[in-house]
């Protein structure tokens, strides 16, 4: 009997640039090769959310709604997706329903179809109003898993919290494995289990990191998994994911592939063309690192903290950090280690050895972590961390207790002591200042700036004519 083939979902414009250059992938380098894209037959393409939002504000000097509306002019045959991180959306603290809502419904206007939603915690309290908003909306609303491994992460967890997912309302189930966890035959399993106990889709999303995500892949398919995520080979492998081509070659023969290979090799023979301009964002890691397997950093991640040792000039401390939080984790009870909870046990873990001394300086959100702030733990906490963190308690987080009103007045007034045009009027630079108040600031200060002050620097930099 044949085994379903699974549709497949193409990530190199969000996960897989994510992964290999750390987010720094200009839009006006993924505008010549989108209608290529459009034309390979995916599922899906993953192309916002997670940290490209806010590196289009704070680094790229891009507003990421602009990107999302040449995306949406672009792709006419293939859905488009993102990653959202529940109540925090795509930022790093709880945001309350009436903000929730207003990105969801400009997202969905804007093109997003299906909407990966995650907590760090598997905190359903945490995902159920962003499912409930995407189904408003009548888009799918992706319910996720954030696999990982520990003493009290088991099969039977993992399936009661994905009937758990179902039972809220999601529209499909994603297993995010974003550190390359998931062995083959625990995948099969975990899978096979799924399909029997859901009646919803089953995506699956793993990394490369530890070289079984072309095996724990293949197993999916076998086991019935309806979607897997991968990238185009020019940017596969190492801290992202199995290589699109490489995968359709393993479940499709050539007689029967409905897939155009020749496509596919100019896709990726562009992206191999772009991929030096961003060499200095690229990590050091070549091959695969099994230690991954101990130390649970998620590909995303192992990129960013080496760049951010190299600014300190402590790039020779890679392996004792990457050390550490595998030690972290334990202590604070097994949590997975996705956005934000992996960077803020990354955080501690560079405090730690940046001092050479376990917990001599704690960050503020790794004590909230620690109390419960962010959602509940999965696991015991650290008795001697626990009455340490007890000494340096902080209050509660609550949601932005801010309306959208508030924030609206608070833009129009900034807009105005700077002489800018009213910006608040439109929703989605009214979303840019809730969610990155201090990077939309500088992002509208400086294009204002561009076109006052620099006419001459923005003609020569990007070929305007000037009268």
């Amino acid at each position: 009997m044949s085994i379903k083939k699974p549709n497949i979902t193409e990530v190199v414009l969000r996960d897989g640039q994510q992964s290999l250059i750390a987010t720094r992938m200009r839009t006006s380098d993924m505008v010549p090769i989108l209608s290529k894209l459009d034309k390979v037959g995916y599922s899906s393409l993953e192309v916002w959310g997670g940290a490209t939002y806010d590196c289009c504000l704070r680094f790229l000097n891009e507003n990421p709604w602009e990107r999302l509306k040449i995306f949406k002019k672009y792709f006419k045959n293939t859905k488009l997706q993102m990653l959202l991180r529940g109540k925090n959306l795509v930022g790093y603290k709880e945001y309350s329903d009436e903000i929730i809502s207003l990105f969801i419904k400009n997202a969905a206007k804007e093109g997003i179809h299906i909407y990966r939603i995650f907590d760090a915690l598997n905190d359903l309290n945490n995902i159920k109003s962003s499912i409930e908003f995407v189904n408003r909306e009548g888009q799918n609303s992706q319910g996720t898993i954030c696999y990982t491994t520990s003493p009290v992460h088991n099969e039977n967890y993992w399936i009661k919290l994905a009937k758990d997912i179902e039972d809220i309302g999601a529209t499909s189930l994603a297993i995010k494995d974003m550190a390359g966890l998931l062995r083959p035959n625990t995948c099969y399993e975990l899978v096979k289990k799924l399909k029997k106990n859901l009646n919803i889709p089953i995506h699956l999303h793993t990394h490369s990191t530890t070289g079984l995500a072309d095996a724990t892949n293949f197993k999916a398919f076998e086991a019935g998994v309806d979607n897997i995520d991968t990238s185009i080979s020019s940017f596969s492998n190492l801290y992202a994911h199995t290589a699109t081509e490489s995968f359709i070659s393993m479940i499709y023969q050539d007689k029967d592939n409905p897939f155009n290979m020749k496509l596919l090799t100019e896709i990726s023979e562009y992206f191999q063309s772009i991929r030096p301009k961003y060499i200095q964002y690229e990590g050091s890691m070549r091959g695969v690192d099994i230690n991954m397997l101990i130390n649970q950093v998620p590909g995303g991640m192992l990129s960013i903290l080496e760049k951010q040792l190299t600014d300190l000039n402590k790039q020779h401390k890679f392996k004792e950090l990457v050390d550490e939080i595998p030690r972290i984790r334990k202590d604070v009870g097994y949590v997975p280690l996705v956005t934000p909870s992996s960077q803020i046990v990354g955080a501690q873990a560079l405090m730690n050895v940046l001092d050479g001394a376990r917990y001599k300086t704690t960050t503020k959100e790794f004590v909230d972590l620690v109390n419960g702030h962010y959602g509940k733990i999965p696991g015991e906490i650290c008795p001697k961390l626990l009455k340490k963190i007890d000494s340096t308690s902080t209050d509660e987080i609550k949601a932005d207790t801010k309306s959208i009103q508030d924030y609206k007045k608070e833009f129009k007034d900034f807009c105005s002591e700077n002489n800018l045009k009213d910006f608040s009027k439109k929703e989605t630079d009214l979303l840019n200042y809730i969610l990155f108040t201090n990077e939309a600031k500088q992002f509208y200060l400086s294009s204002y700036k561009s076109q006052i002050d620099d006419v001459i620097g923005l003609q020569e930099g990007f070929g305007l004519f000037v009268e």
